[in-house]
Formats: C-alpha cells, sequence, structure tokens
C-alpha cells in the first residue's frame, strides 16, 4: 500500500469518529452546552498526558535535546511566518469573530491529535522515538494558542501575559514530561497504562467535540462559505510547502525531525481552533466549519 492510501485510510478513519458526536447532538441526546466541558477535558488533562507518554521509553541524551530544542525553533518561525502574515492580510477585518478565527486557522492544526496516528500509519517502524516531536510541536502551537490565539479570537490583549505563557496544560505537562525524562523516573505499569490510555483518548476526543460542534450548525453553511475553503487551502498548501522549504535548506537535520516536519506541517486545523474557541467563549461556530 503506498504513502497516500495509508495516510487517506488514516485520516478518513479519523473523521469517522466525528460522526458518532454529530448524531448524538442531532438526536439531542447531548445538549451545546456539554462541548466547553469536552474541550476542557482534552486541553487540561488529555494534553499534558500526550506530553508525558510521548517522552517514555526514551532515553535523555544531549543529542536529543539538542534536536528538540533545534525542532522548536522551526516550528516558533513555521507559526511566526504563517499568524504574521494572515494578521497582517485581515487585520482591517479583525472587529468580526470569523476573520479572527480565520486568521488562526491558517497556522493551528491537530499536529498532536491528529499528528500521532497519522505518523504511526507512515512511519510504523520509527513512530515510537519520533512521537515526541509532535510533543514539541503541541507545546510550542498551545502556548500561542493560549497567548497571541486567544487574544486574537476573543480581540482582548489580556491573554498574552506570563503567566498564561507559563501557566497553561501544555507547558505544564511538558514540564513535568521533561522532569520525568532528564531523571529517568520509572513508574509502575499501571500507571503508565492510566496515562497511555489518557493520552490516546486525545484523537477520538477531539474528532467527537468536532462531530457534536457540526451537529448545531447548518451544514448547508459549512459547505457553501468561500472562505473557509480559502483558509483550508492556506493552511494545507502554504504550510506544508514552506516546512518542506525547511528540509530543503536543512538537509543536515535528522531525517526523522525533517520527516515530522513536514507531517505536522501538513495536518488539517480539525478541532485544535474549535477547543480555543470554545474556551475563549466566541468564534465557536467558525471555529467547527474549519
Amino acid at each position: 500500500m503506498n504513502t497516500f492510501s495509508v495516510a487517506l485510510i488514516a485520516v478518513s478513519v479519523l473523521l469517522l469518529i466525528a460522526a458518532p458526536g454529530y448524531i448524538l447532538m442531532k438526536r439531542k441526546m447531548l445538549s451545546e452546552s456539554c462541548i466547553p466541558g469536552f474541550s476542557k477535558v482534552l486541553l487540561f488533562v488529555c494534553q499534558p498526558c500526550i506530553a508525558v507518554f510521548s517522552f517514555s521509553g526514551l532515553d535523555c541524551t544531549a543529542e536529543l535535546l539538542s534536536n528538540l530544542g533545534i525542532f522548536a525553533a522551526l516550528i516558533i518561525l513555521v507559526h511566526a511566518v504563517m499568524l504574521g502574515g494572515s494578521f497582517l492580510i485581515l487585520k482591517n477585518r479583525s472587529r468580526e469573530v470569523v476573520y479572527r478565527i480565520i486568521t488562526i486557522g491558517t497556522t493551528f492544526g491537530n499536529c498532536a491529535f491528529f499528528g500521532i496516528p497519522v505518523i504511526e500509519a507512515l512511519l510504523p517502524e520509527t513512530a515510537s522515538s519520533l512521537i515526541v516531536y509532535t510533543t514539541v510541536y503541541a507545546v510550542v502551537m498551545n502556548v500561542l494558542g493560549w497567548t497571541v490565539g486567544s487574544a486574537i479570537i476573543s480581540h482582548d490583549t489580556k491573554y498574552i501575559s506570563v503567566k498564561k505563557i507559563f501557566l497553561n496544560p501544555a507547558m505544564i505537562g511538558t514540564a513535568a514530561a521533561l522532569l520525568i525524562f532528564i531523571t529517568g523516573i520509572d513508574f509502575i505499569d499501571e500507571l503508565d497504562s492510566m496515562i497511555e490510555y489518557t493520552a490516546r483518548m486525545a484523537t477520538p476526543l477531539s474528532m467527537l467535540v468536532m462531530g457534536m460542534r457540526l451537529g448545531t450548525m447548518d451544514m448547508r453553511r459549512v459547505f457553501t462559505d468561500v472562505r473557509v475553503y480559502l483558509t483550508i487551502a492556506v493552511k494545507q498548501f502554504v504550510m506544508p510547502l514552506i516546512a518542506f522549504g525547511i528540509v530543503l535548506l536543512m538537509p543536515s537535520l535528522d531525517l526523522g525531525m525533517r520527516q515530522v516536519l513536514f507531517i505536522t506541517c501538513s495536518c488539517p486545523i480539525a478541532s485544535i481552533v474549535l477547543n480555543f474557541s470554545e474556551i475563549v467563549g466566541e468564534g465557536q461556530q467558525e471555529g467547527a466549519n474549519l
């Protein structure tokens, strides 16, 4: 089976997971008020467990720590280019929430919830050692999400603060993961299993949230809004091209790092923008459209 078929099947399976959420909402077995609660479980519980799980089983070496630092710098660069460019282009329309959602929609992707299963499908032999890079990507993106992203969505700069940068679920989870990683602390098998189960719960839960939000919307608007297609096109073509350019310009980078950089930058928007919209309390429907 070729790479395209593997990726297509992996993505299709993930999209199918959204169907139960959509059906439950349409049959009024769940209410719209439930959705922010599910989003908080994702960001406050699953995300930190992903960080701890991704570091488990890896040996702490100077080379790996250096690679993680380089990867973080590259992700910051890509996000700065994408987010900065989108903001400058759309800043004159920033009073409308739809354009604020589009601004971050061109940049934020489901690198962890969506990226991990795709990497496991495409690179099964090396996935266990590469998933840690998705955590670094997620940390950078989530710090931006809790600060710059939330400020853009809400049109309020109160979210840009030192507290938001360091005291958010992604940073706290990563700090705990790094402490465990560097000190070599071993958990009992049962605790390891609990962390893994919770981390792996993130992907289906994120898709269920997306399905639930879609169940509250007029689907005709989802498929007839040209702005949605343009946002997705920028995210799915421009951002991967930037990542590909970096890969070409830096051939000395570790092969696995280059592979993960391109795959994670190619991940779709899916529910990550929606999750922050639910937390902030603005632009939920626009976030679900993406």
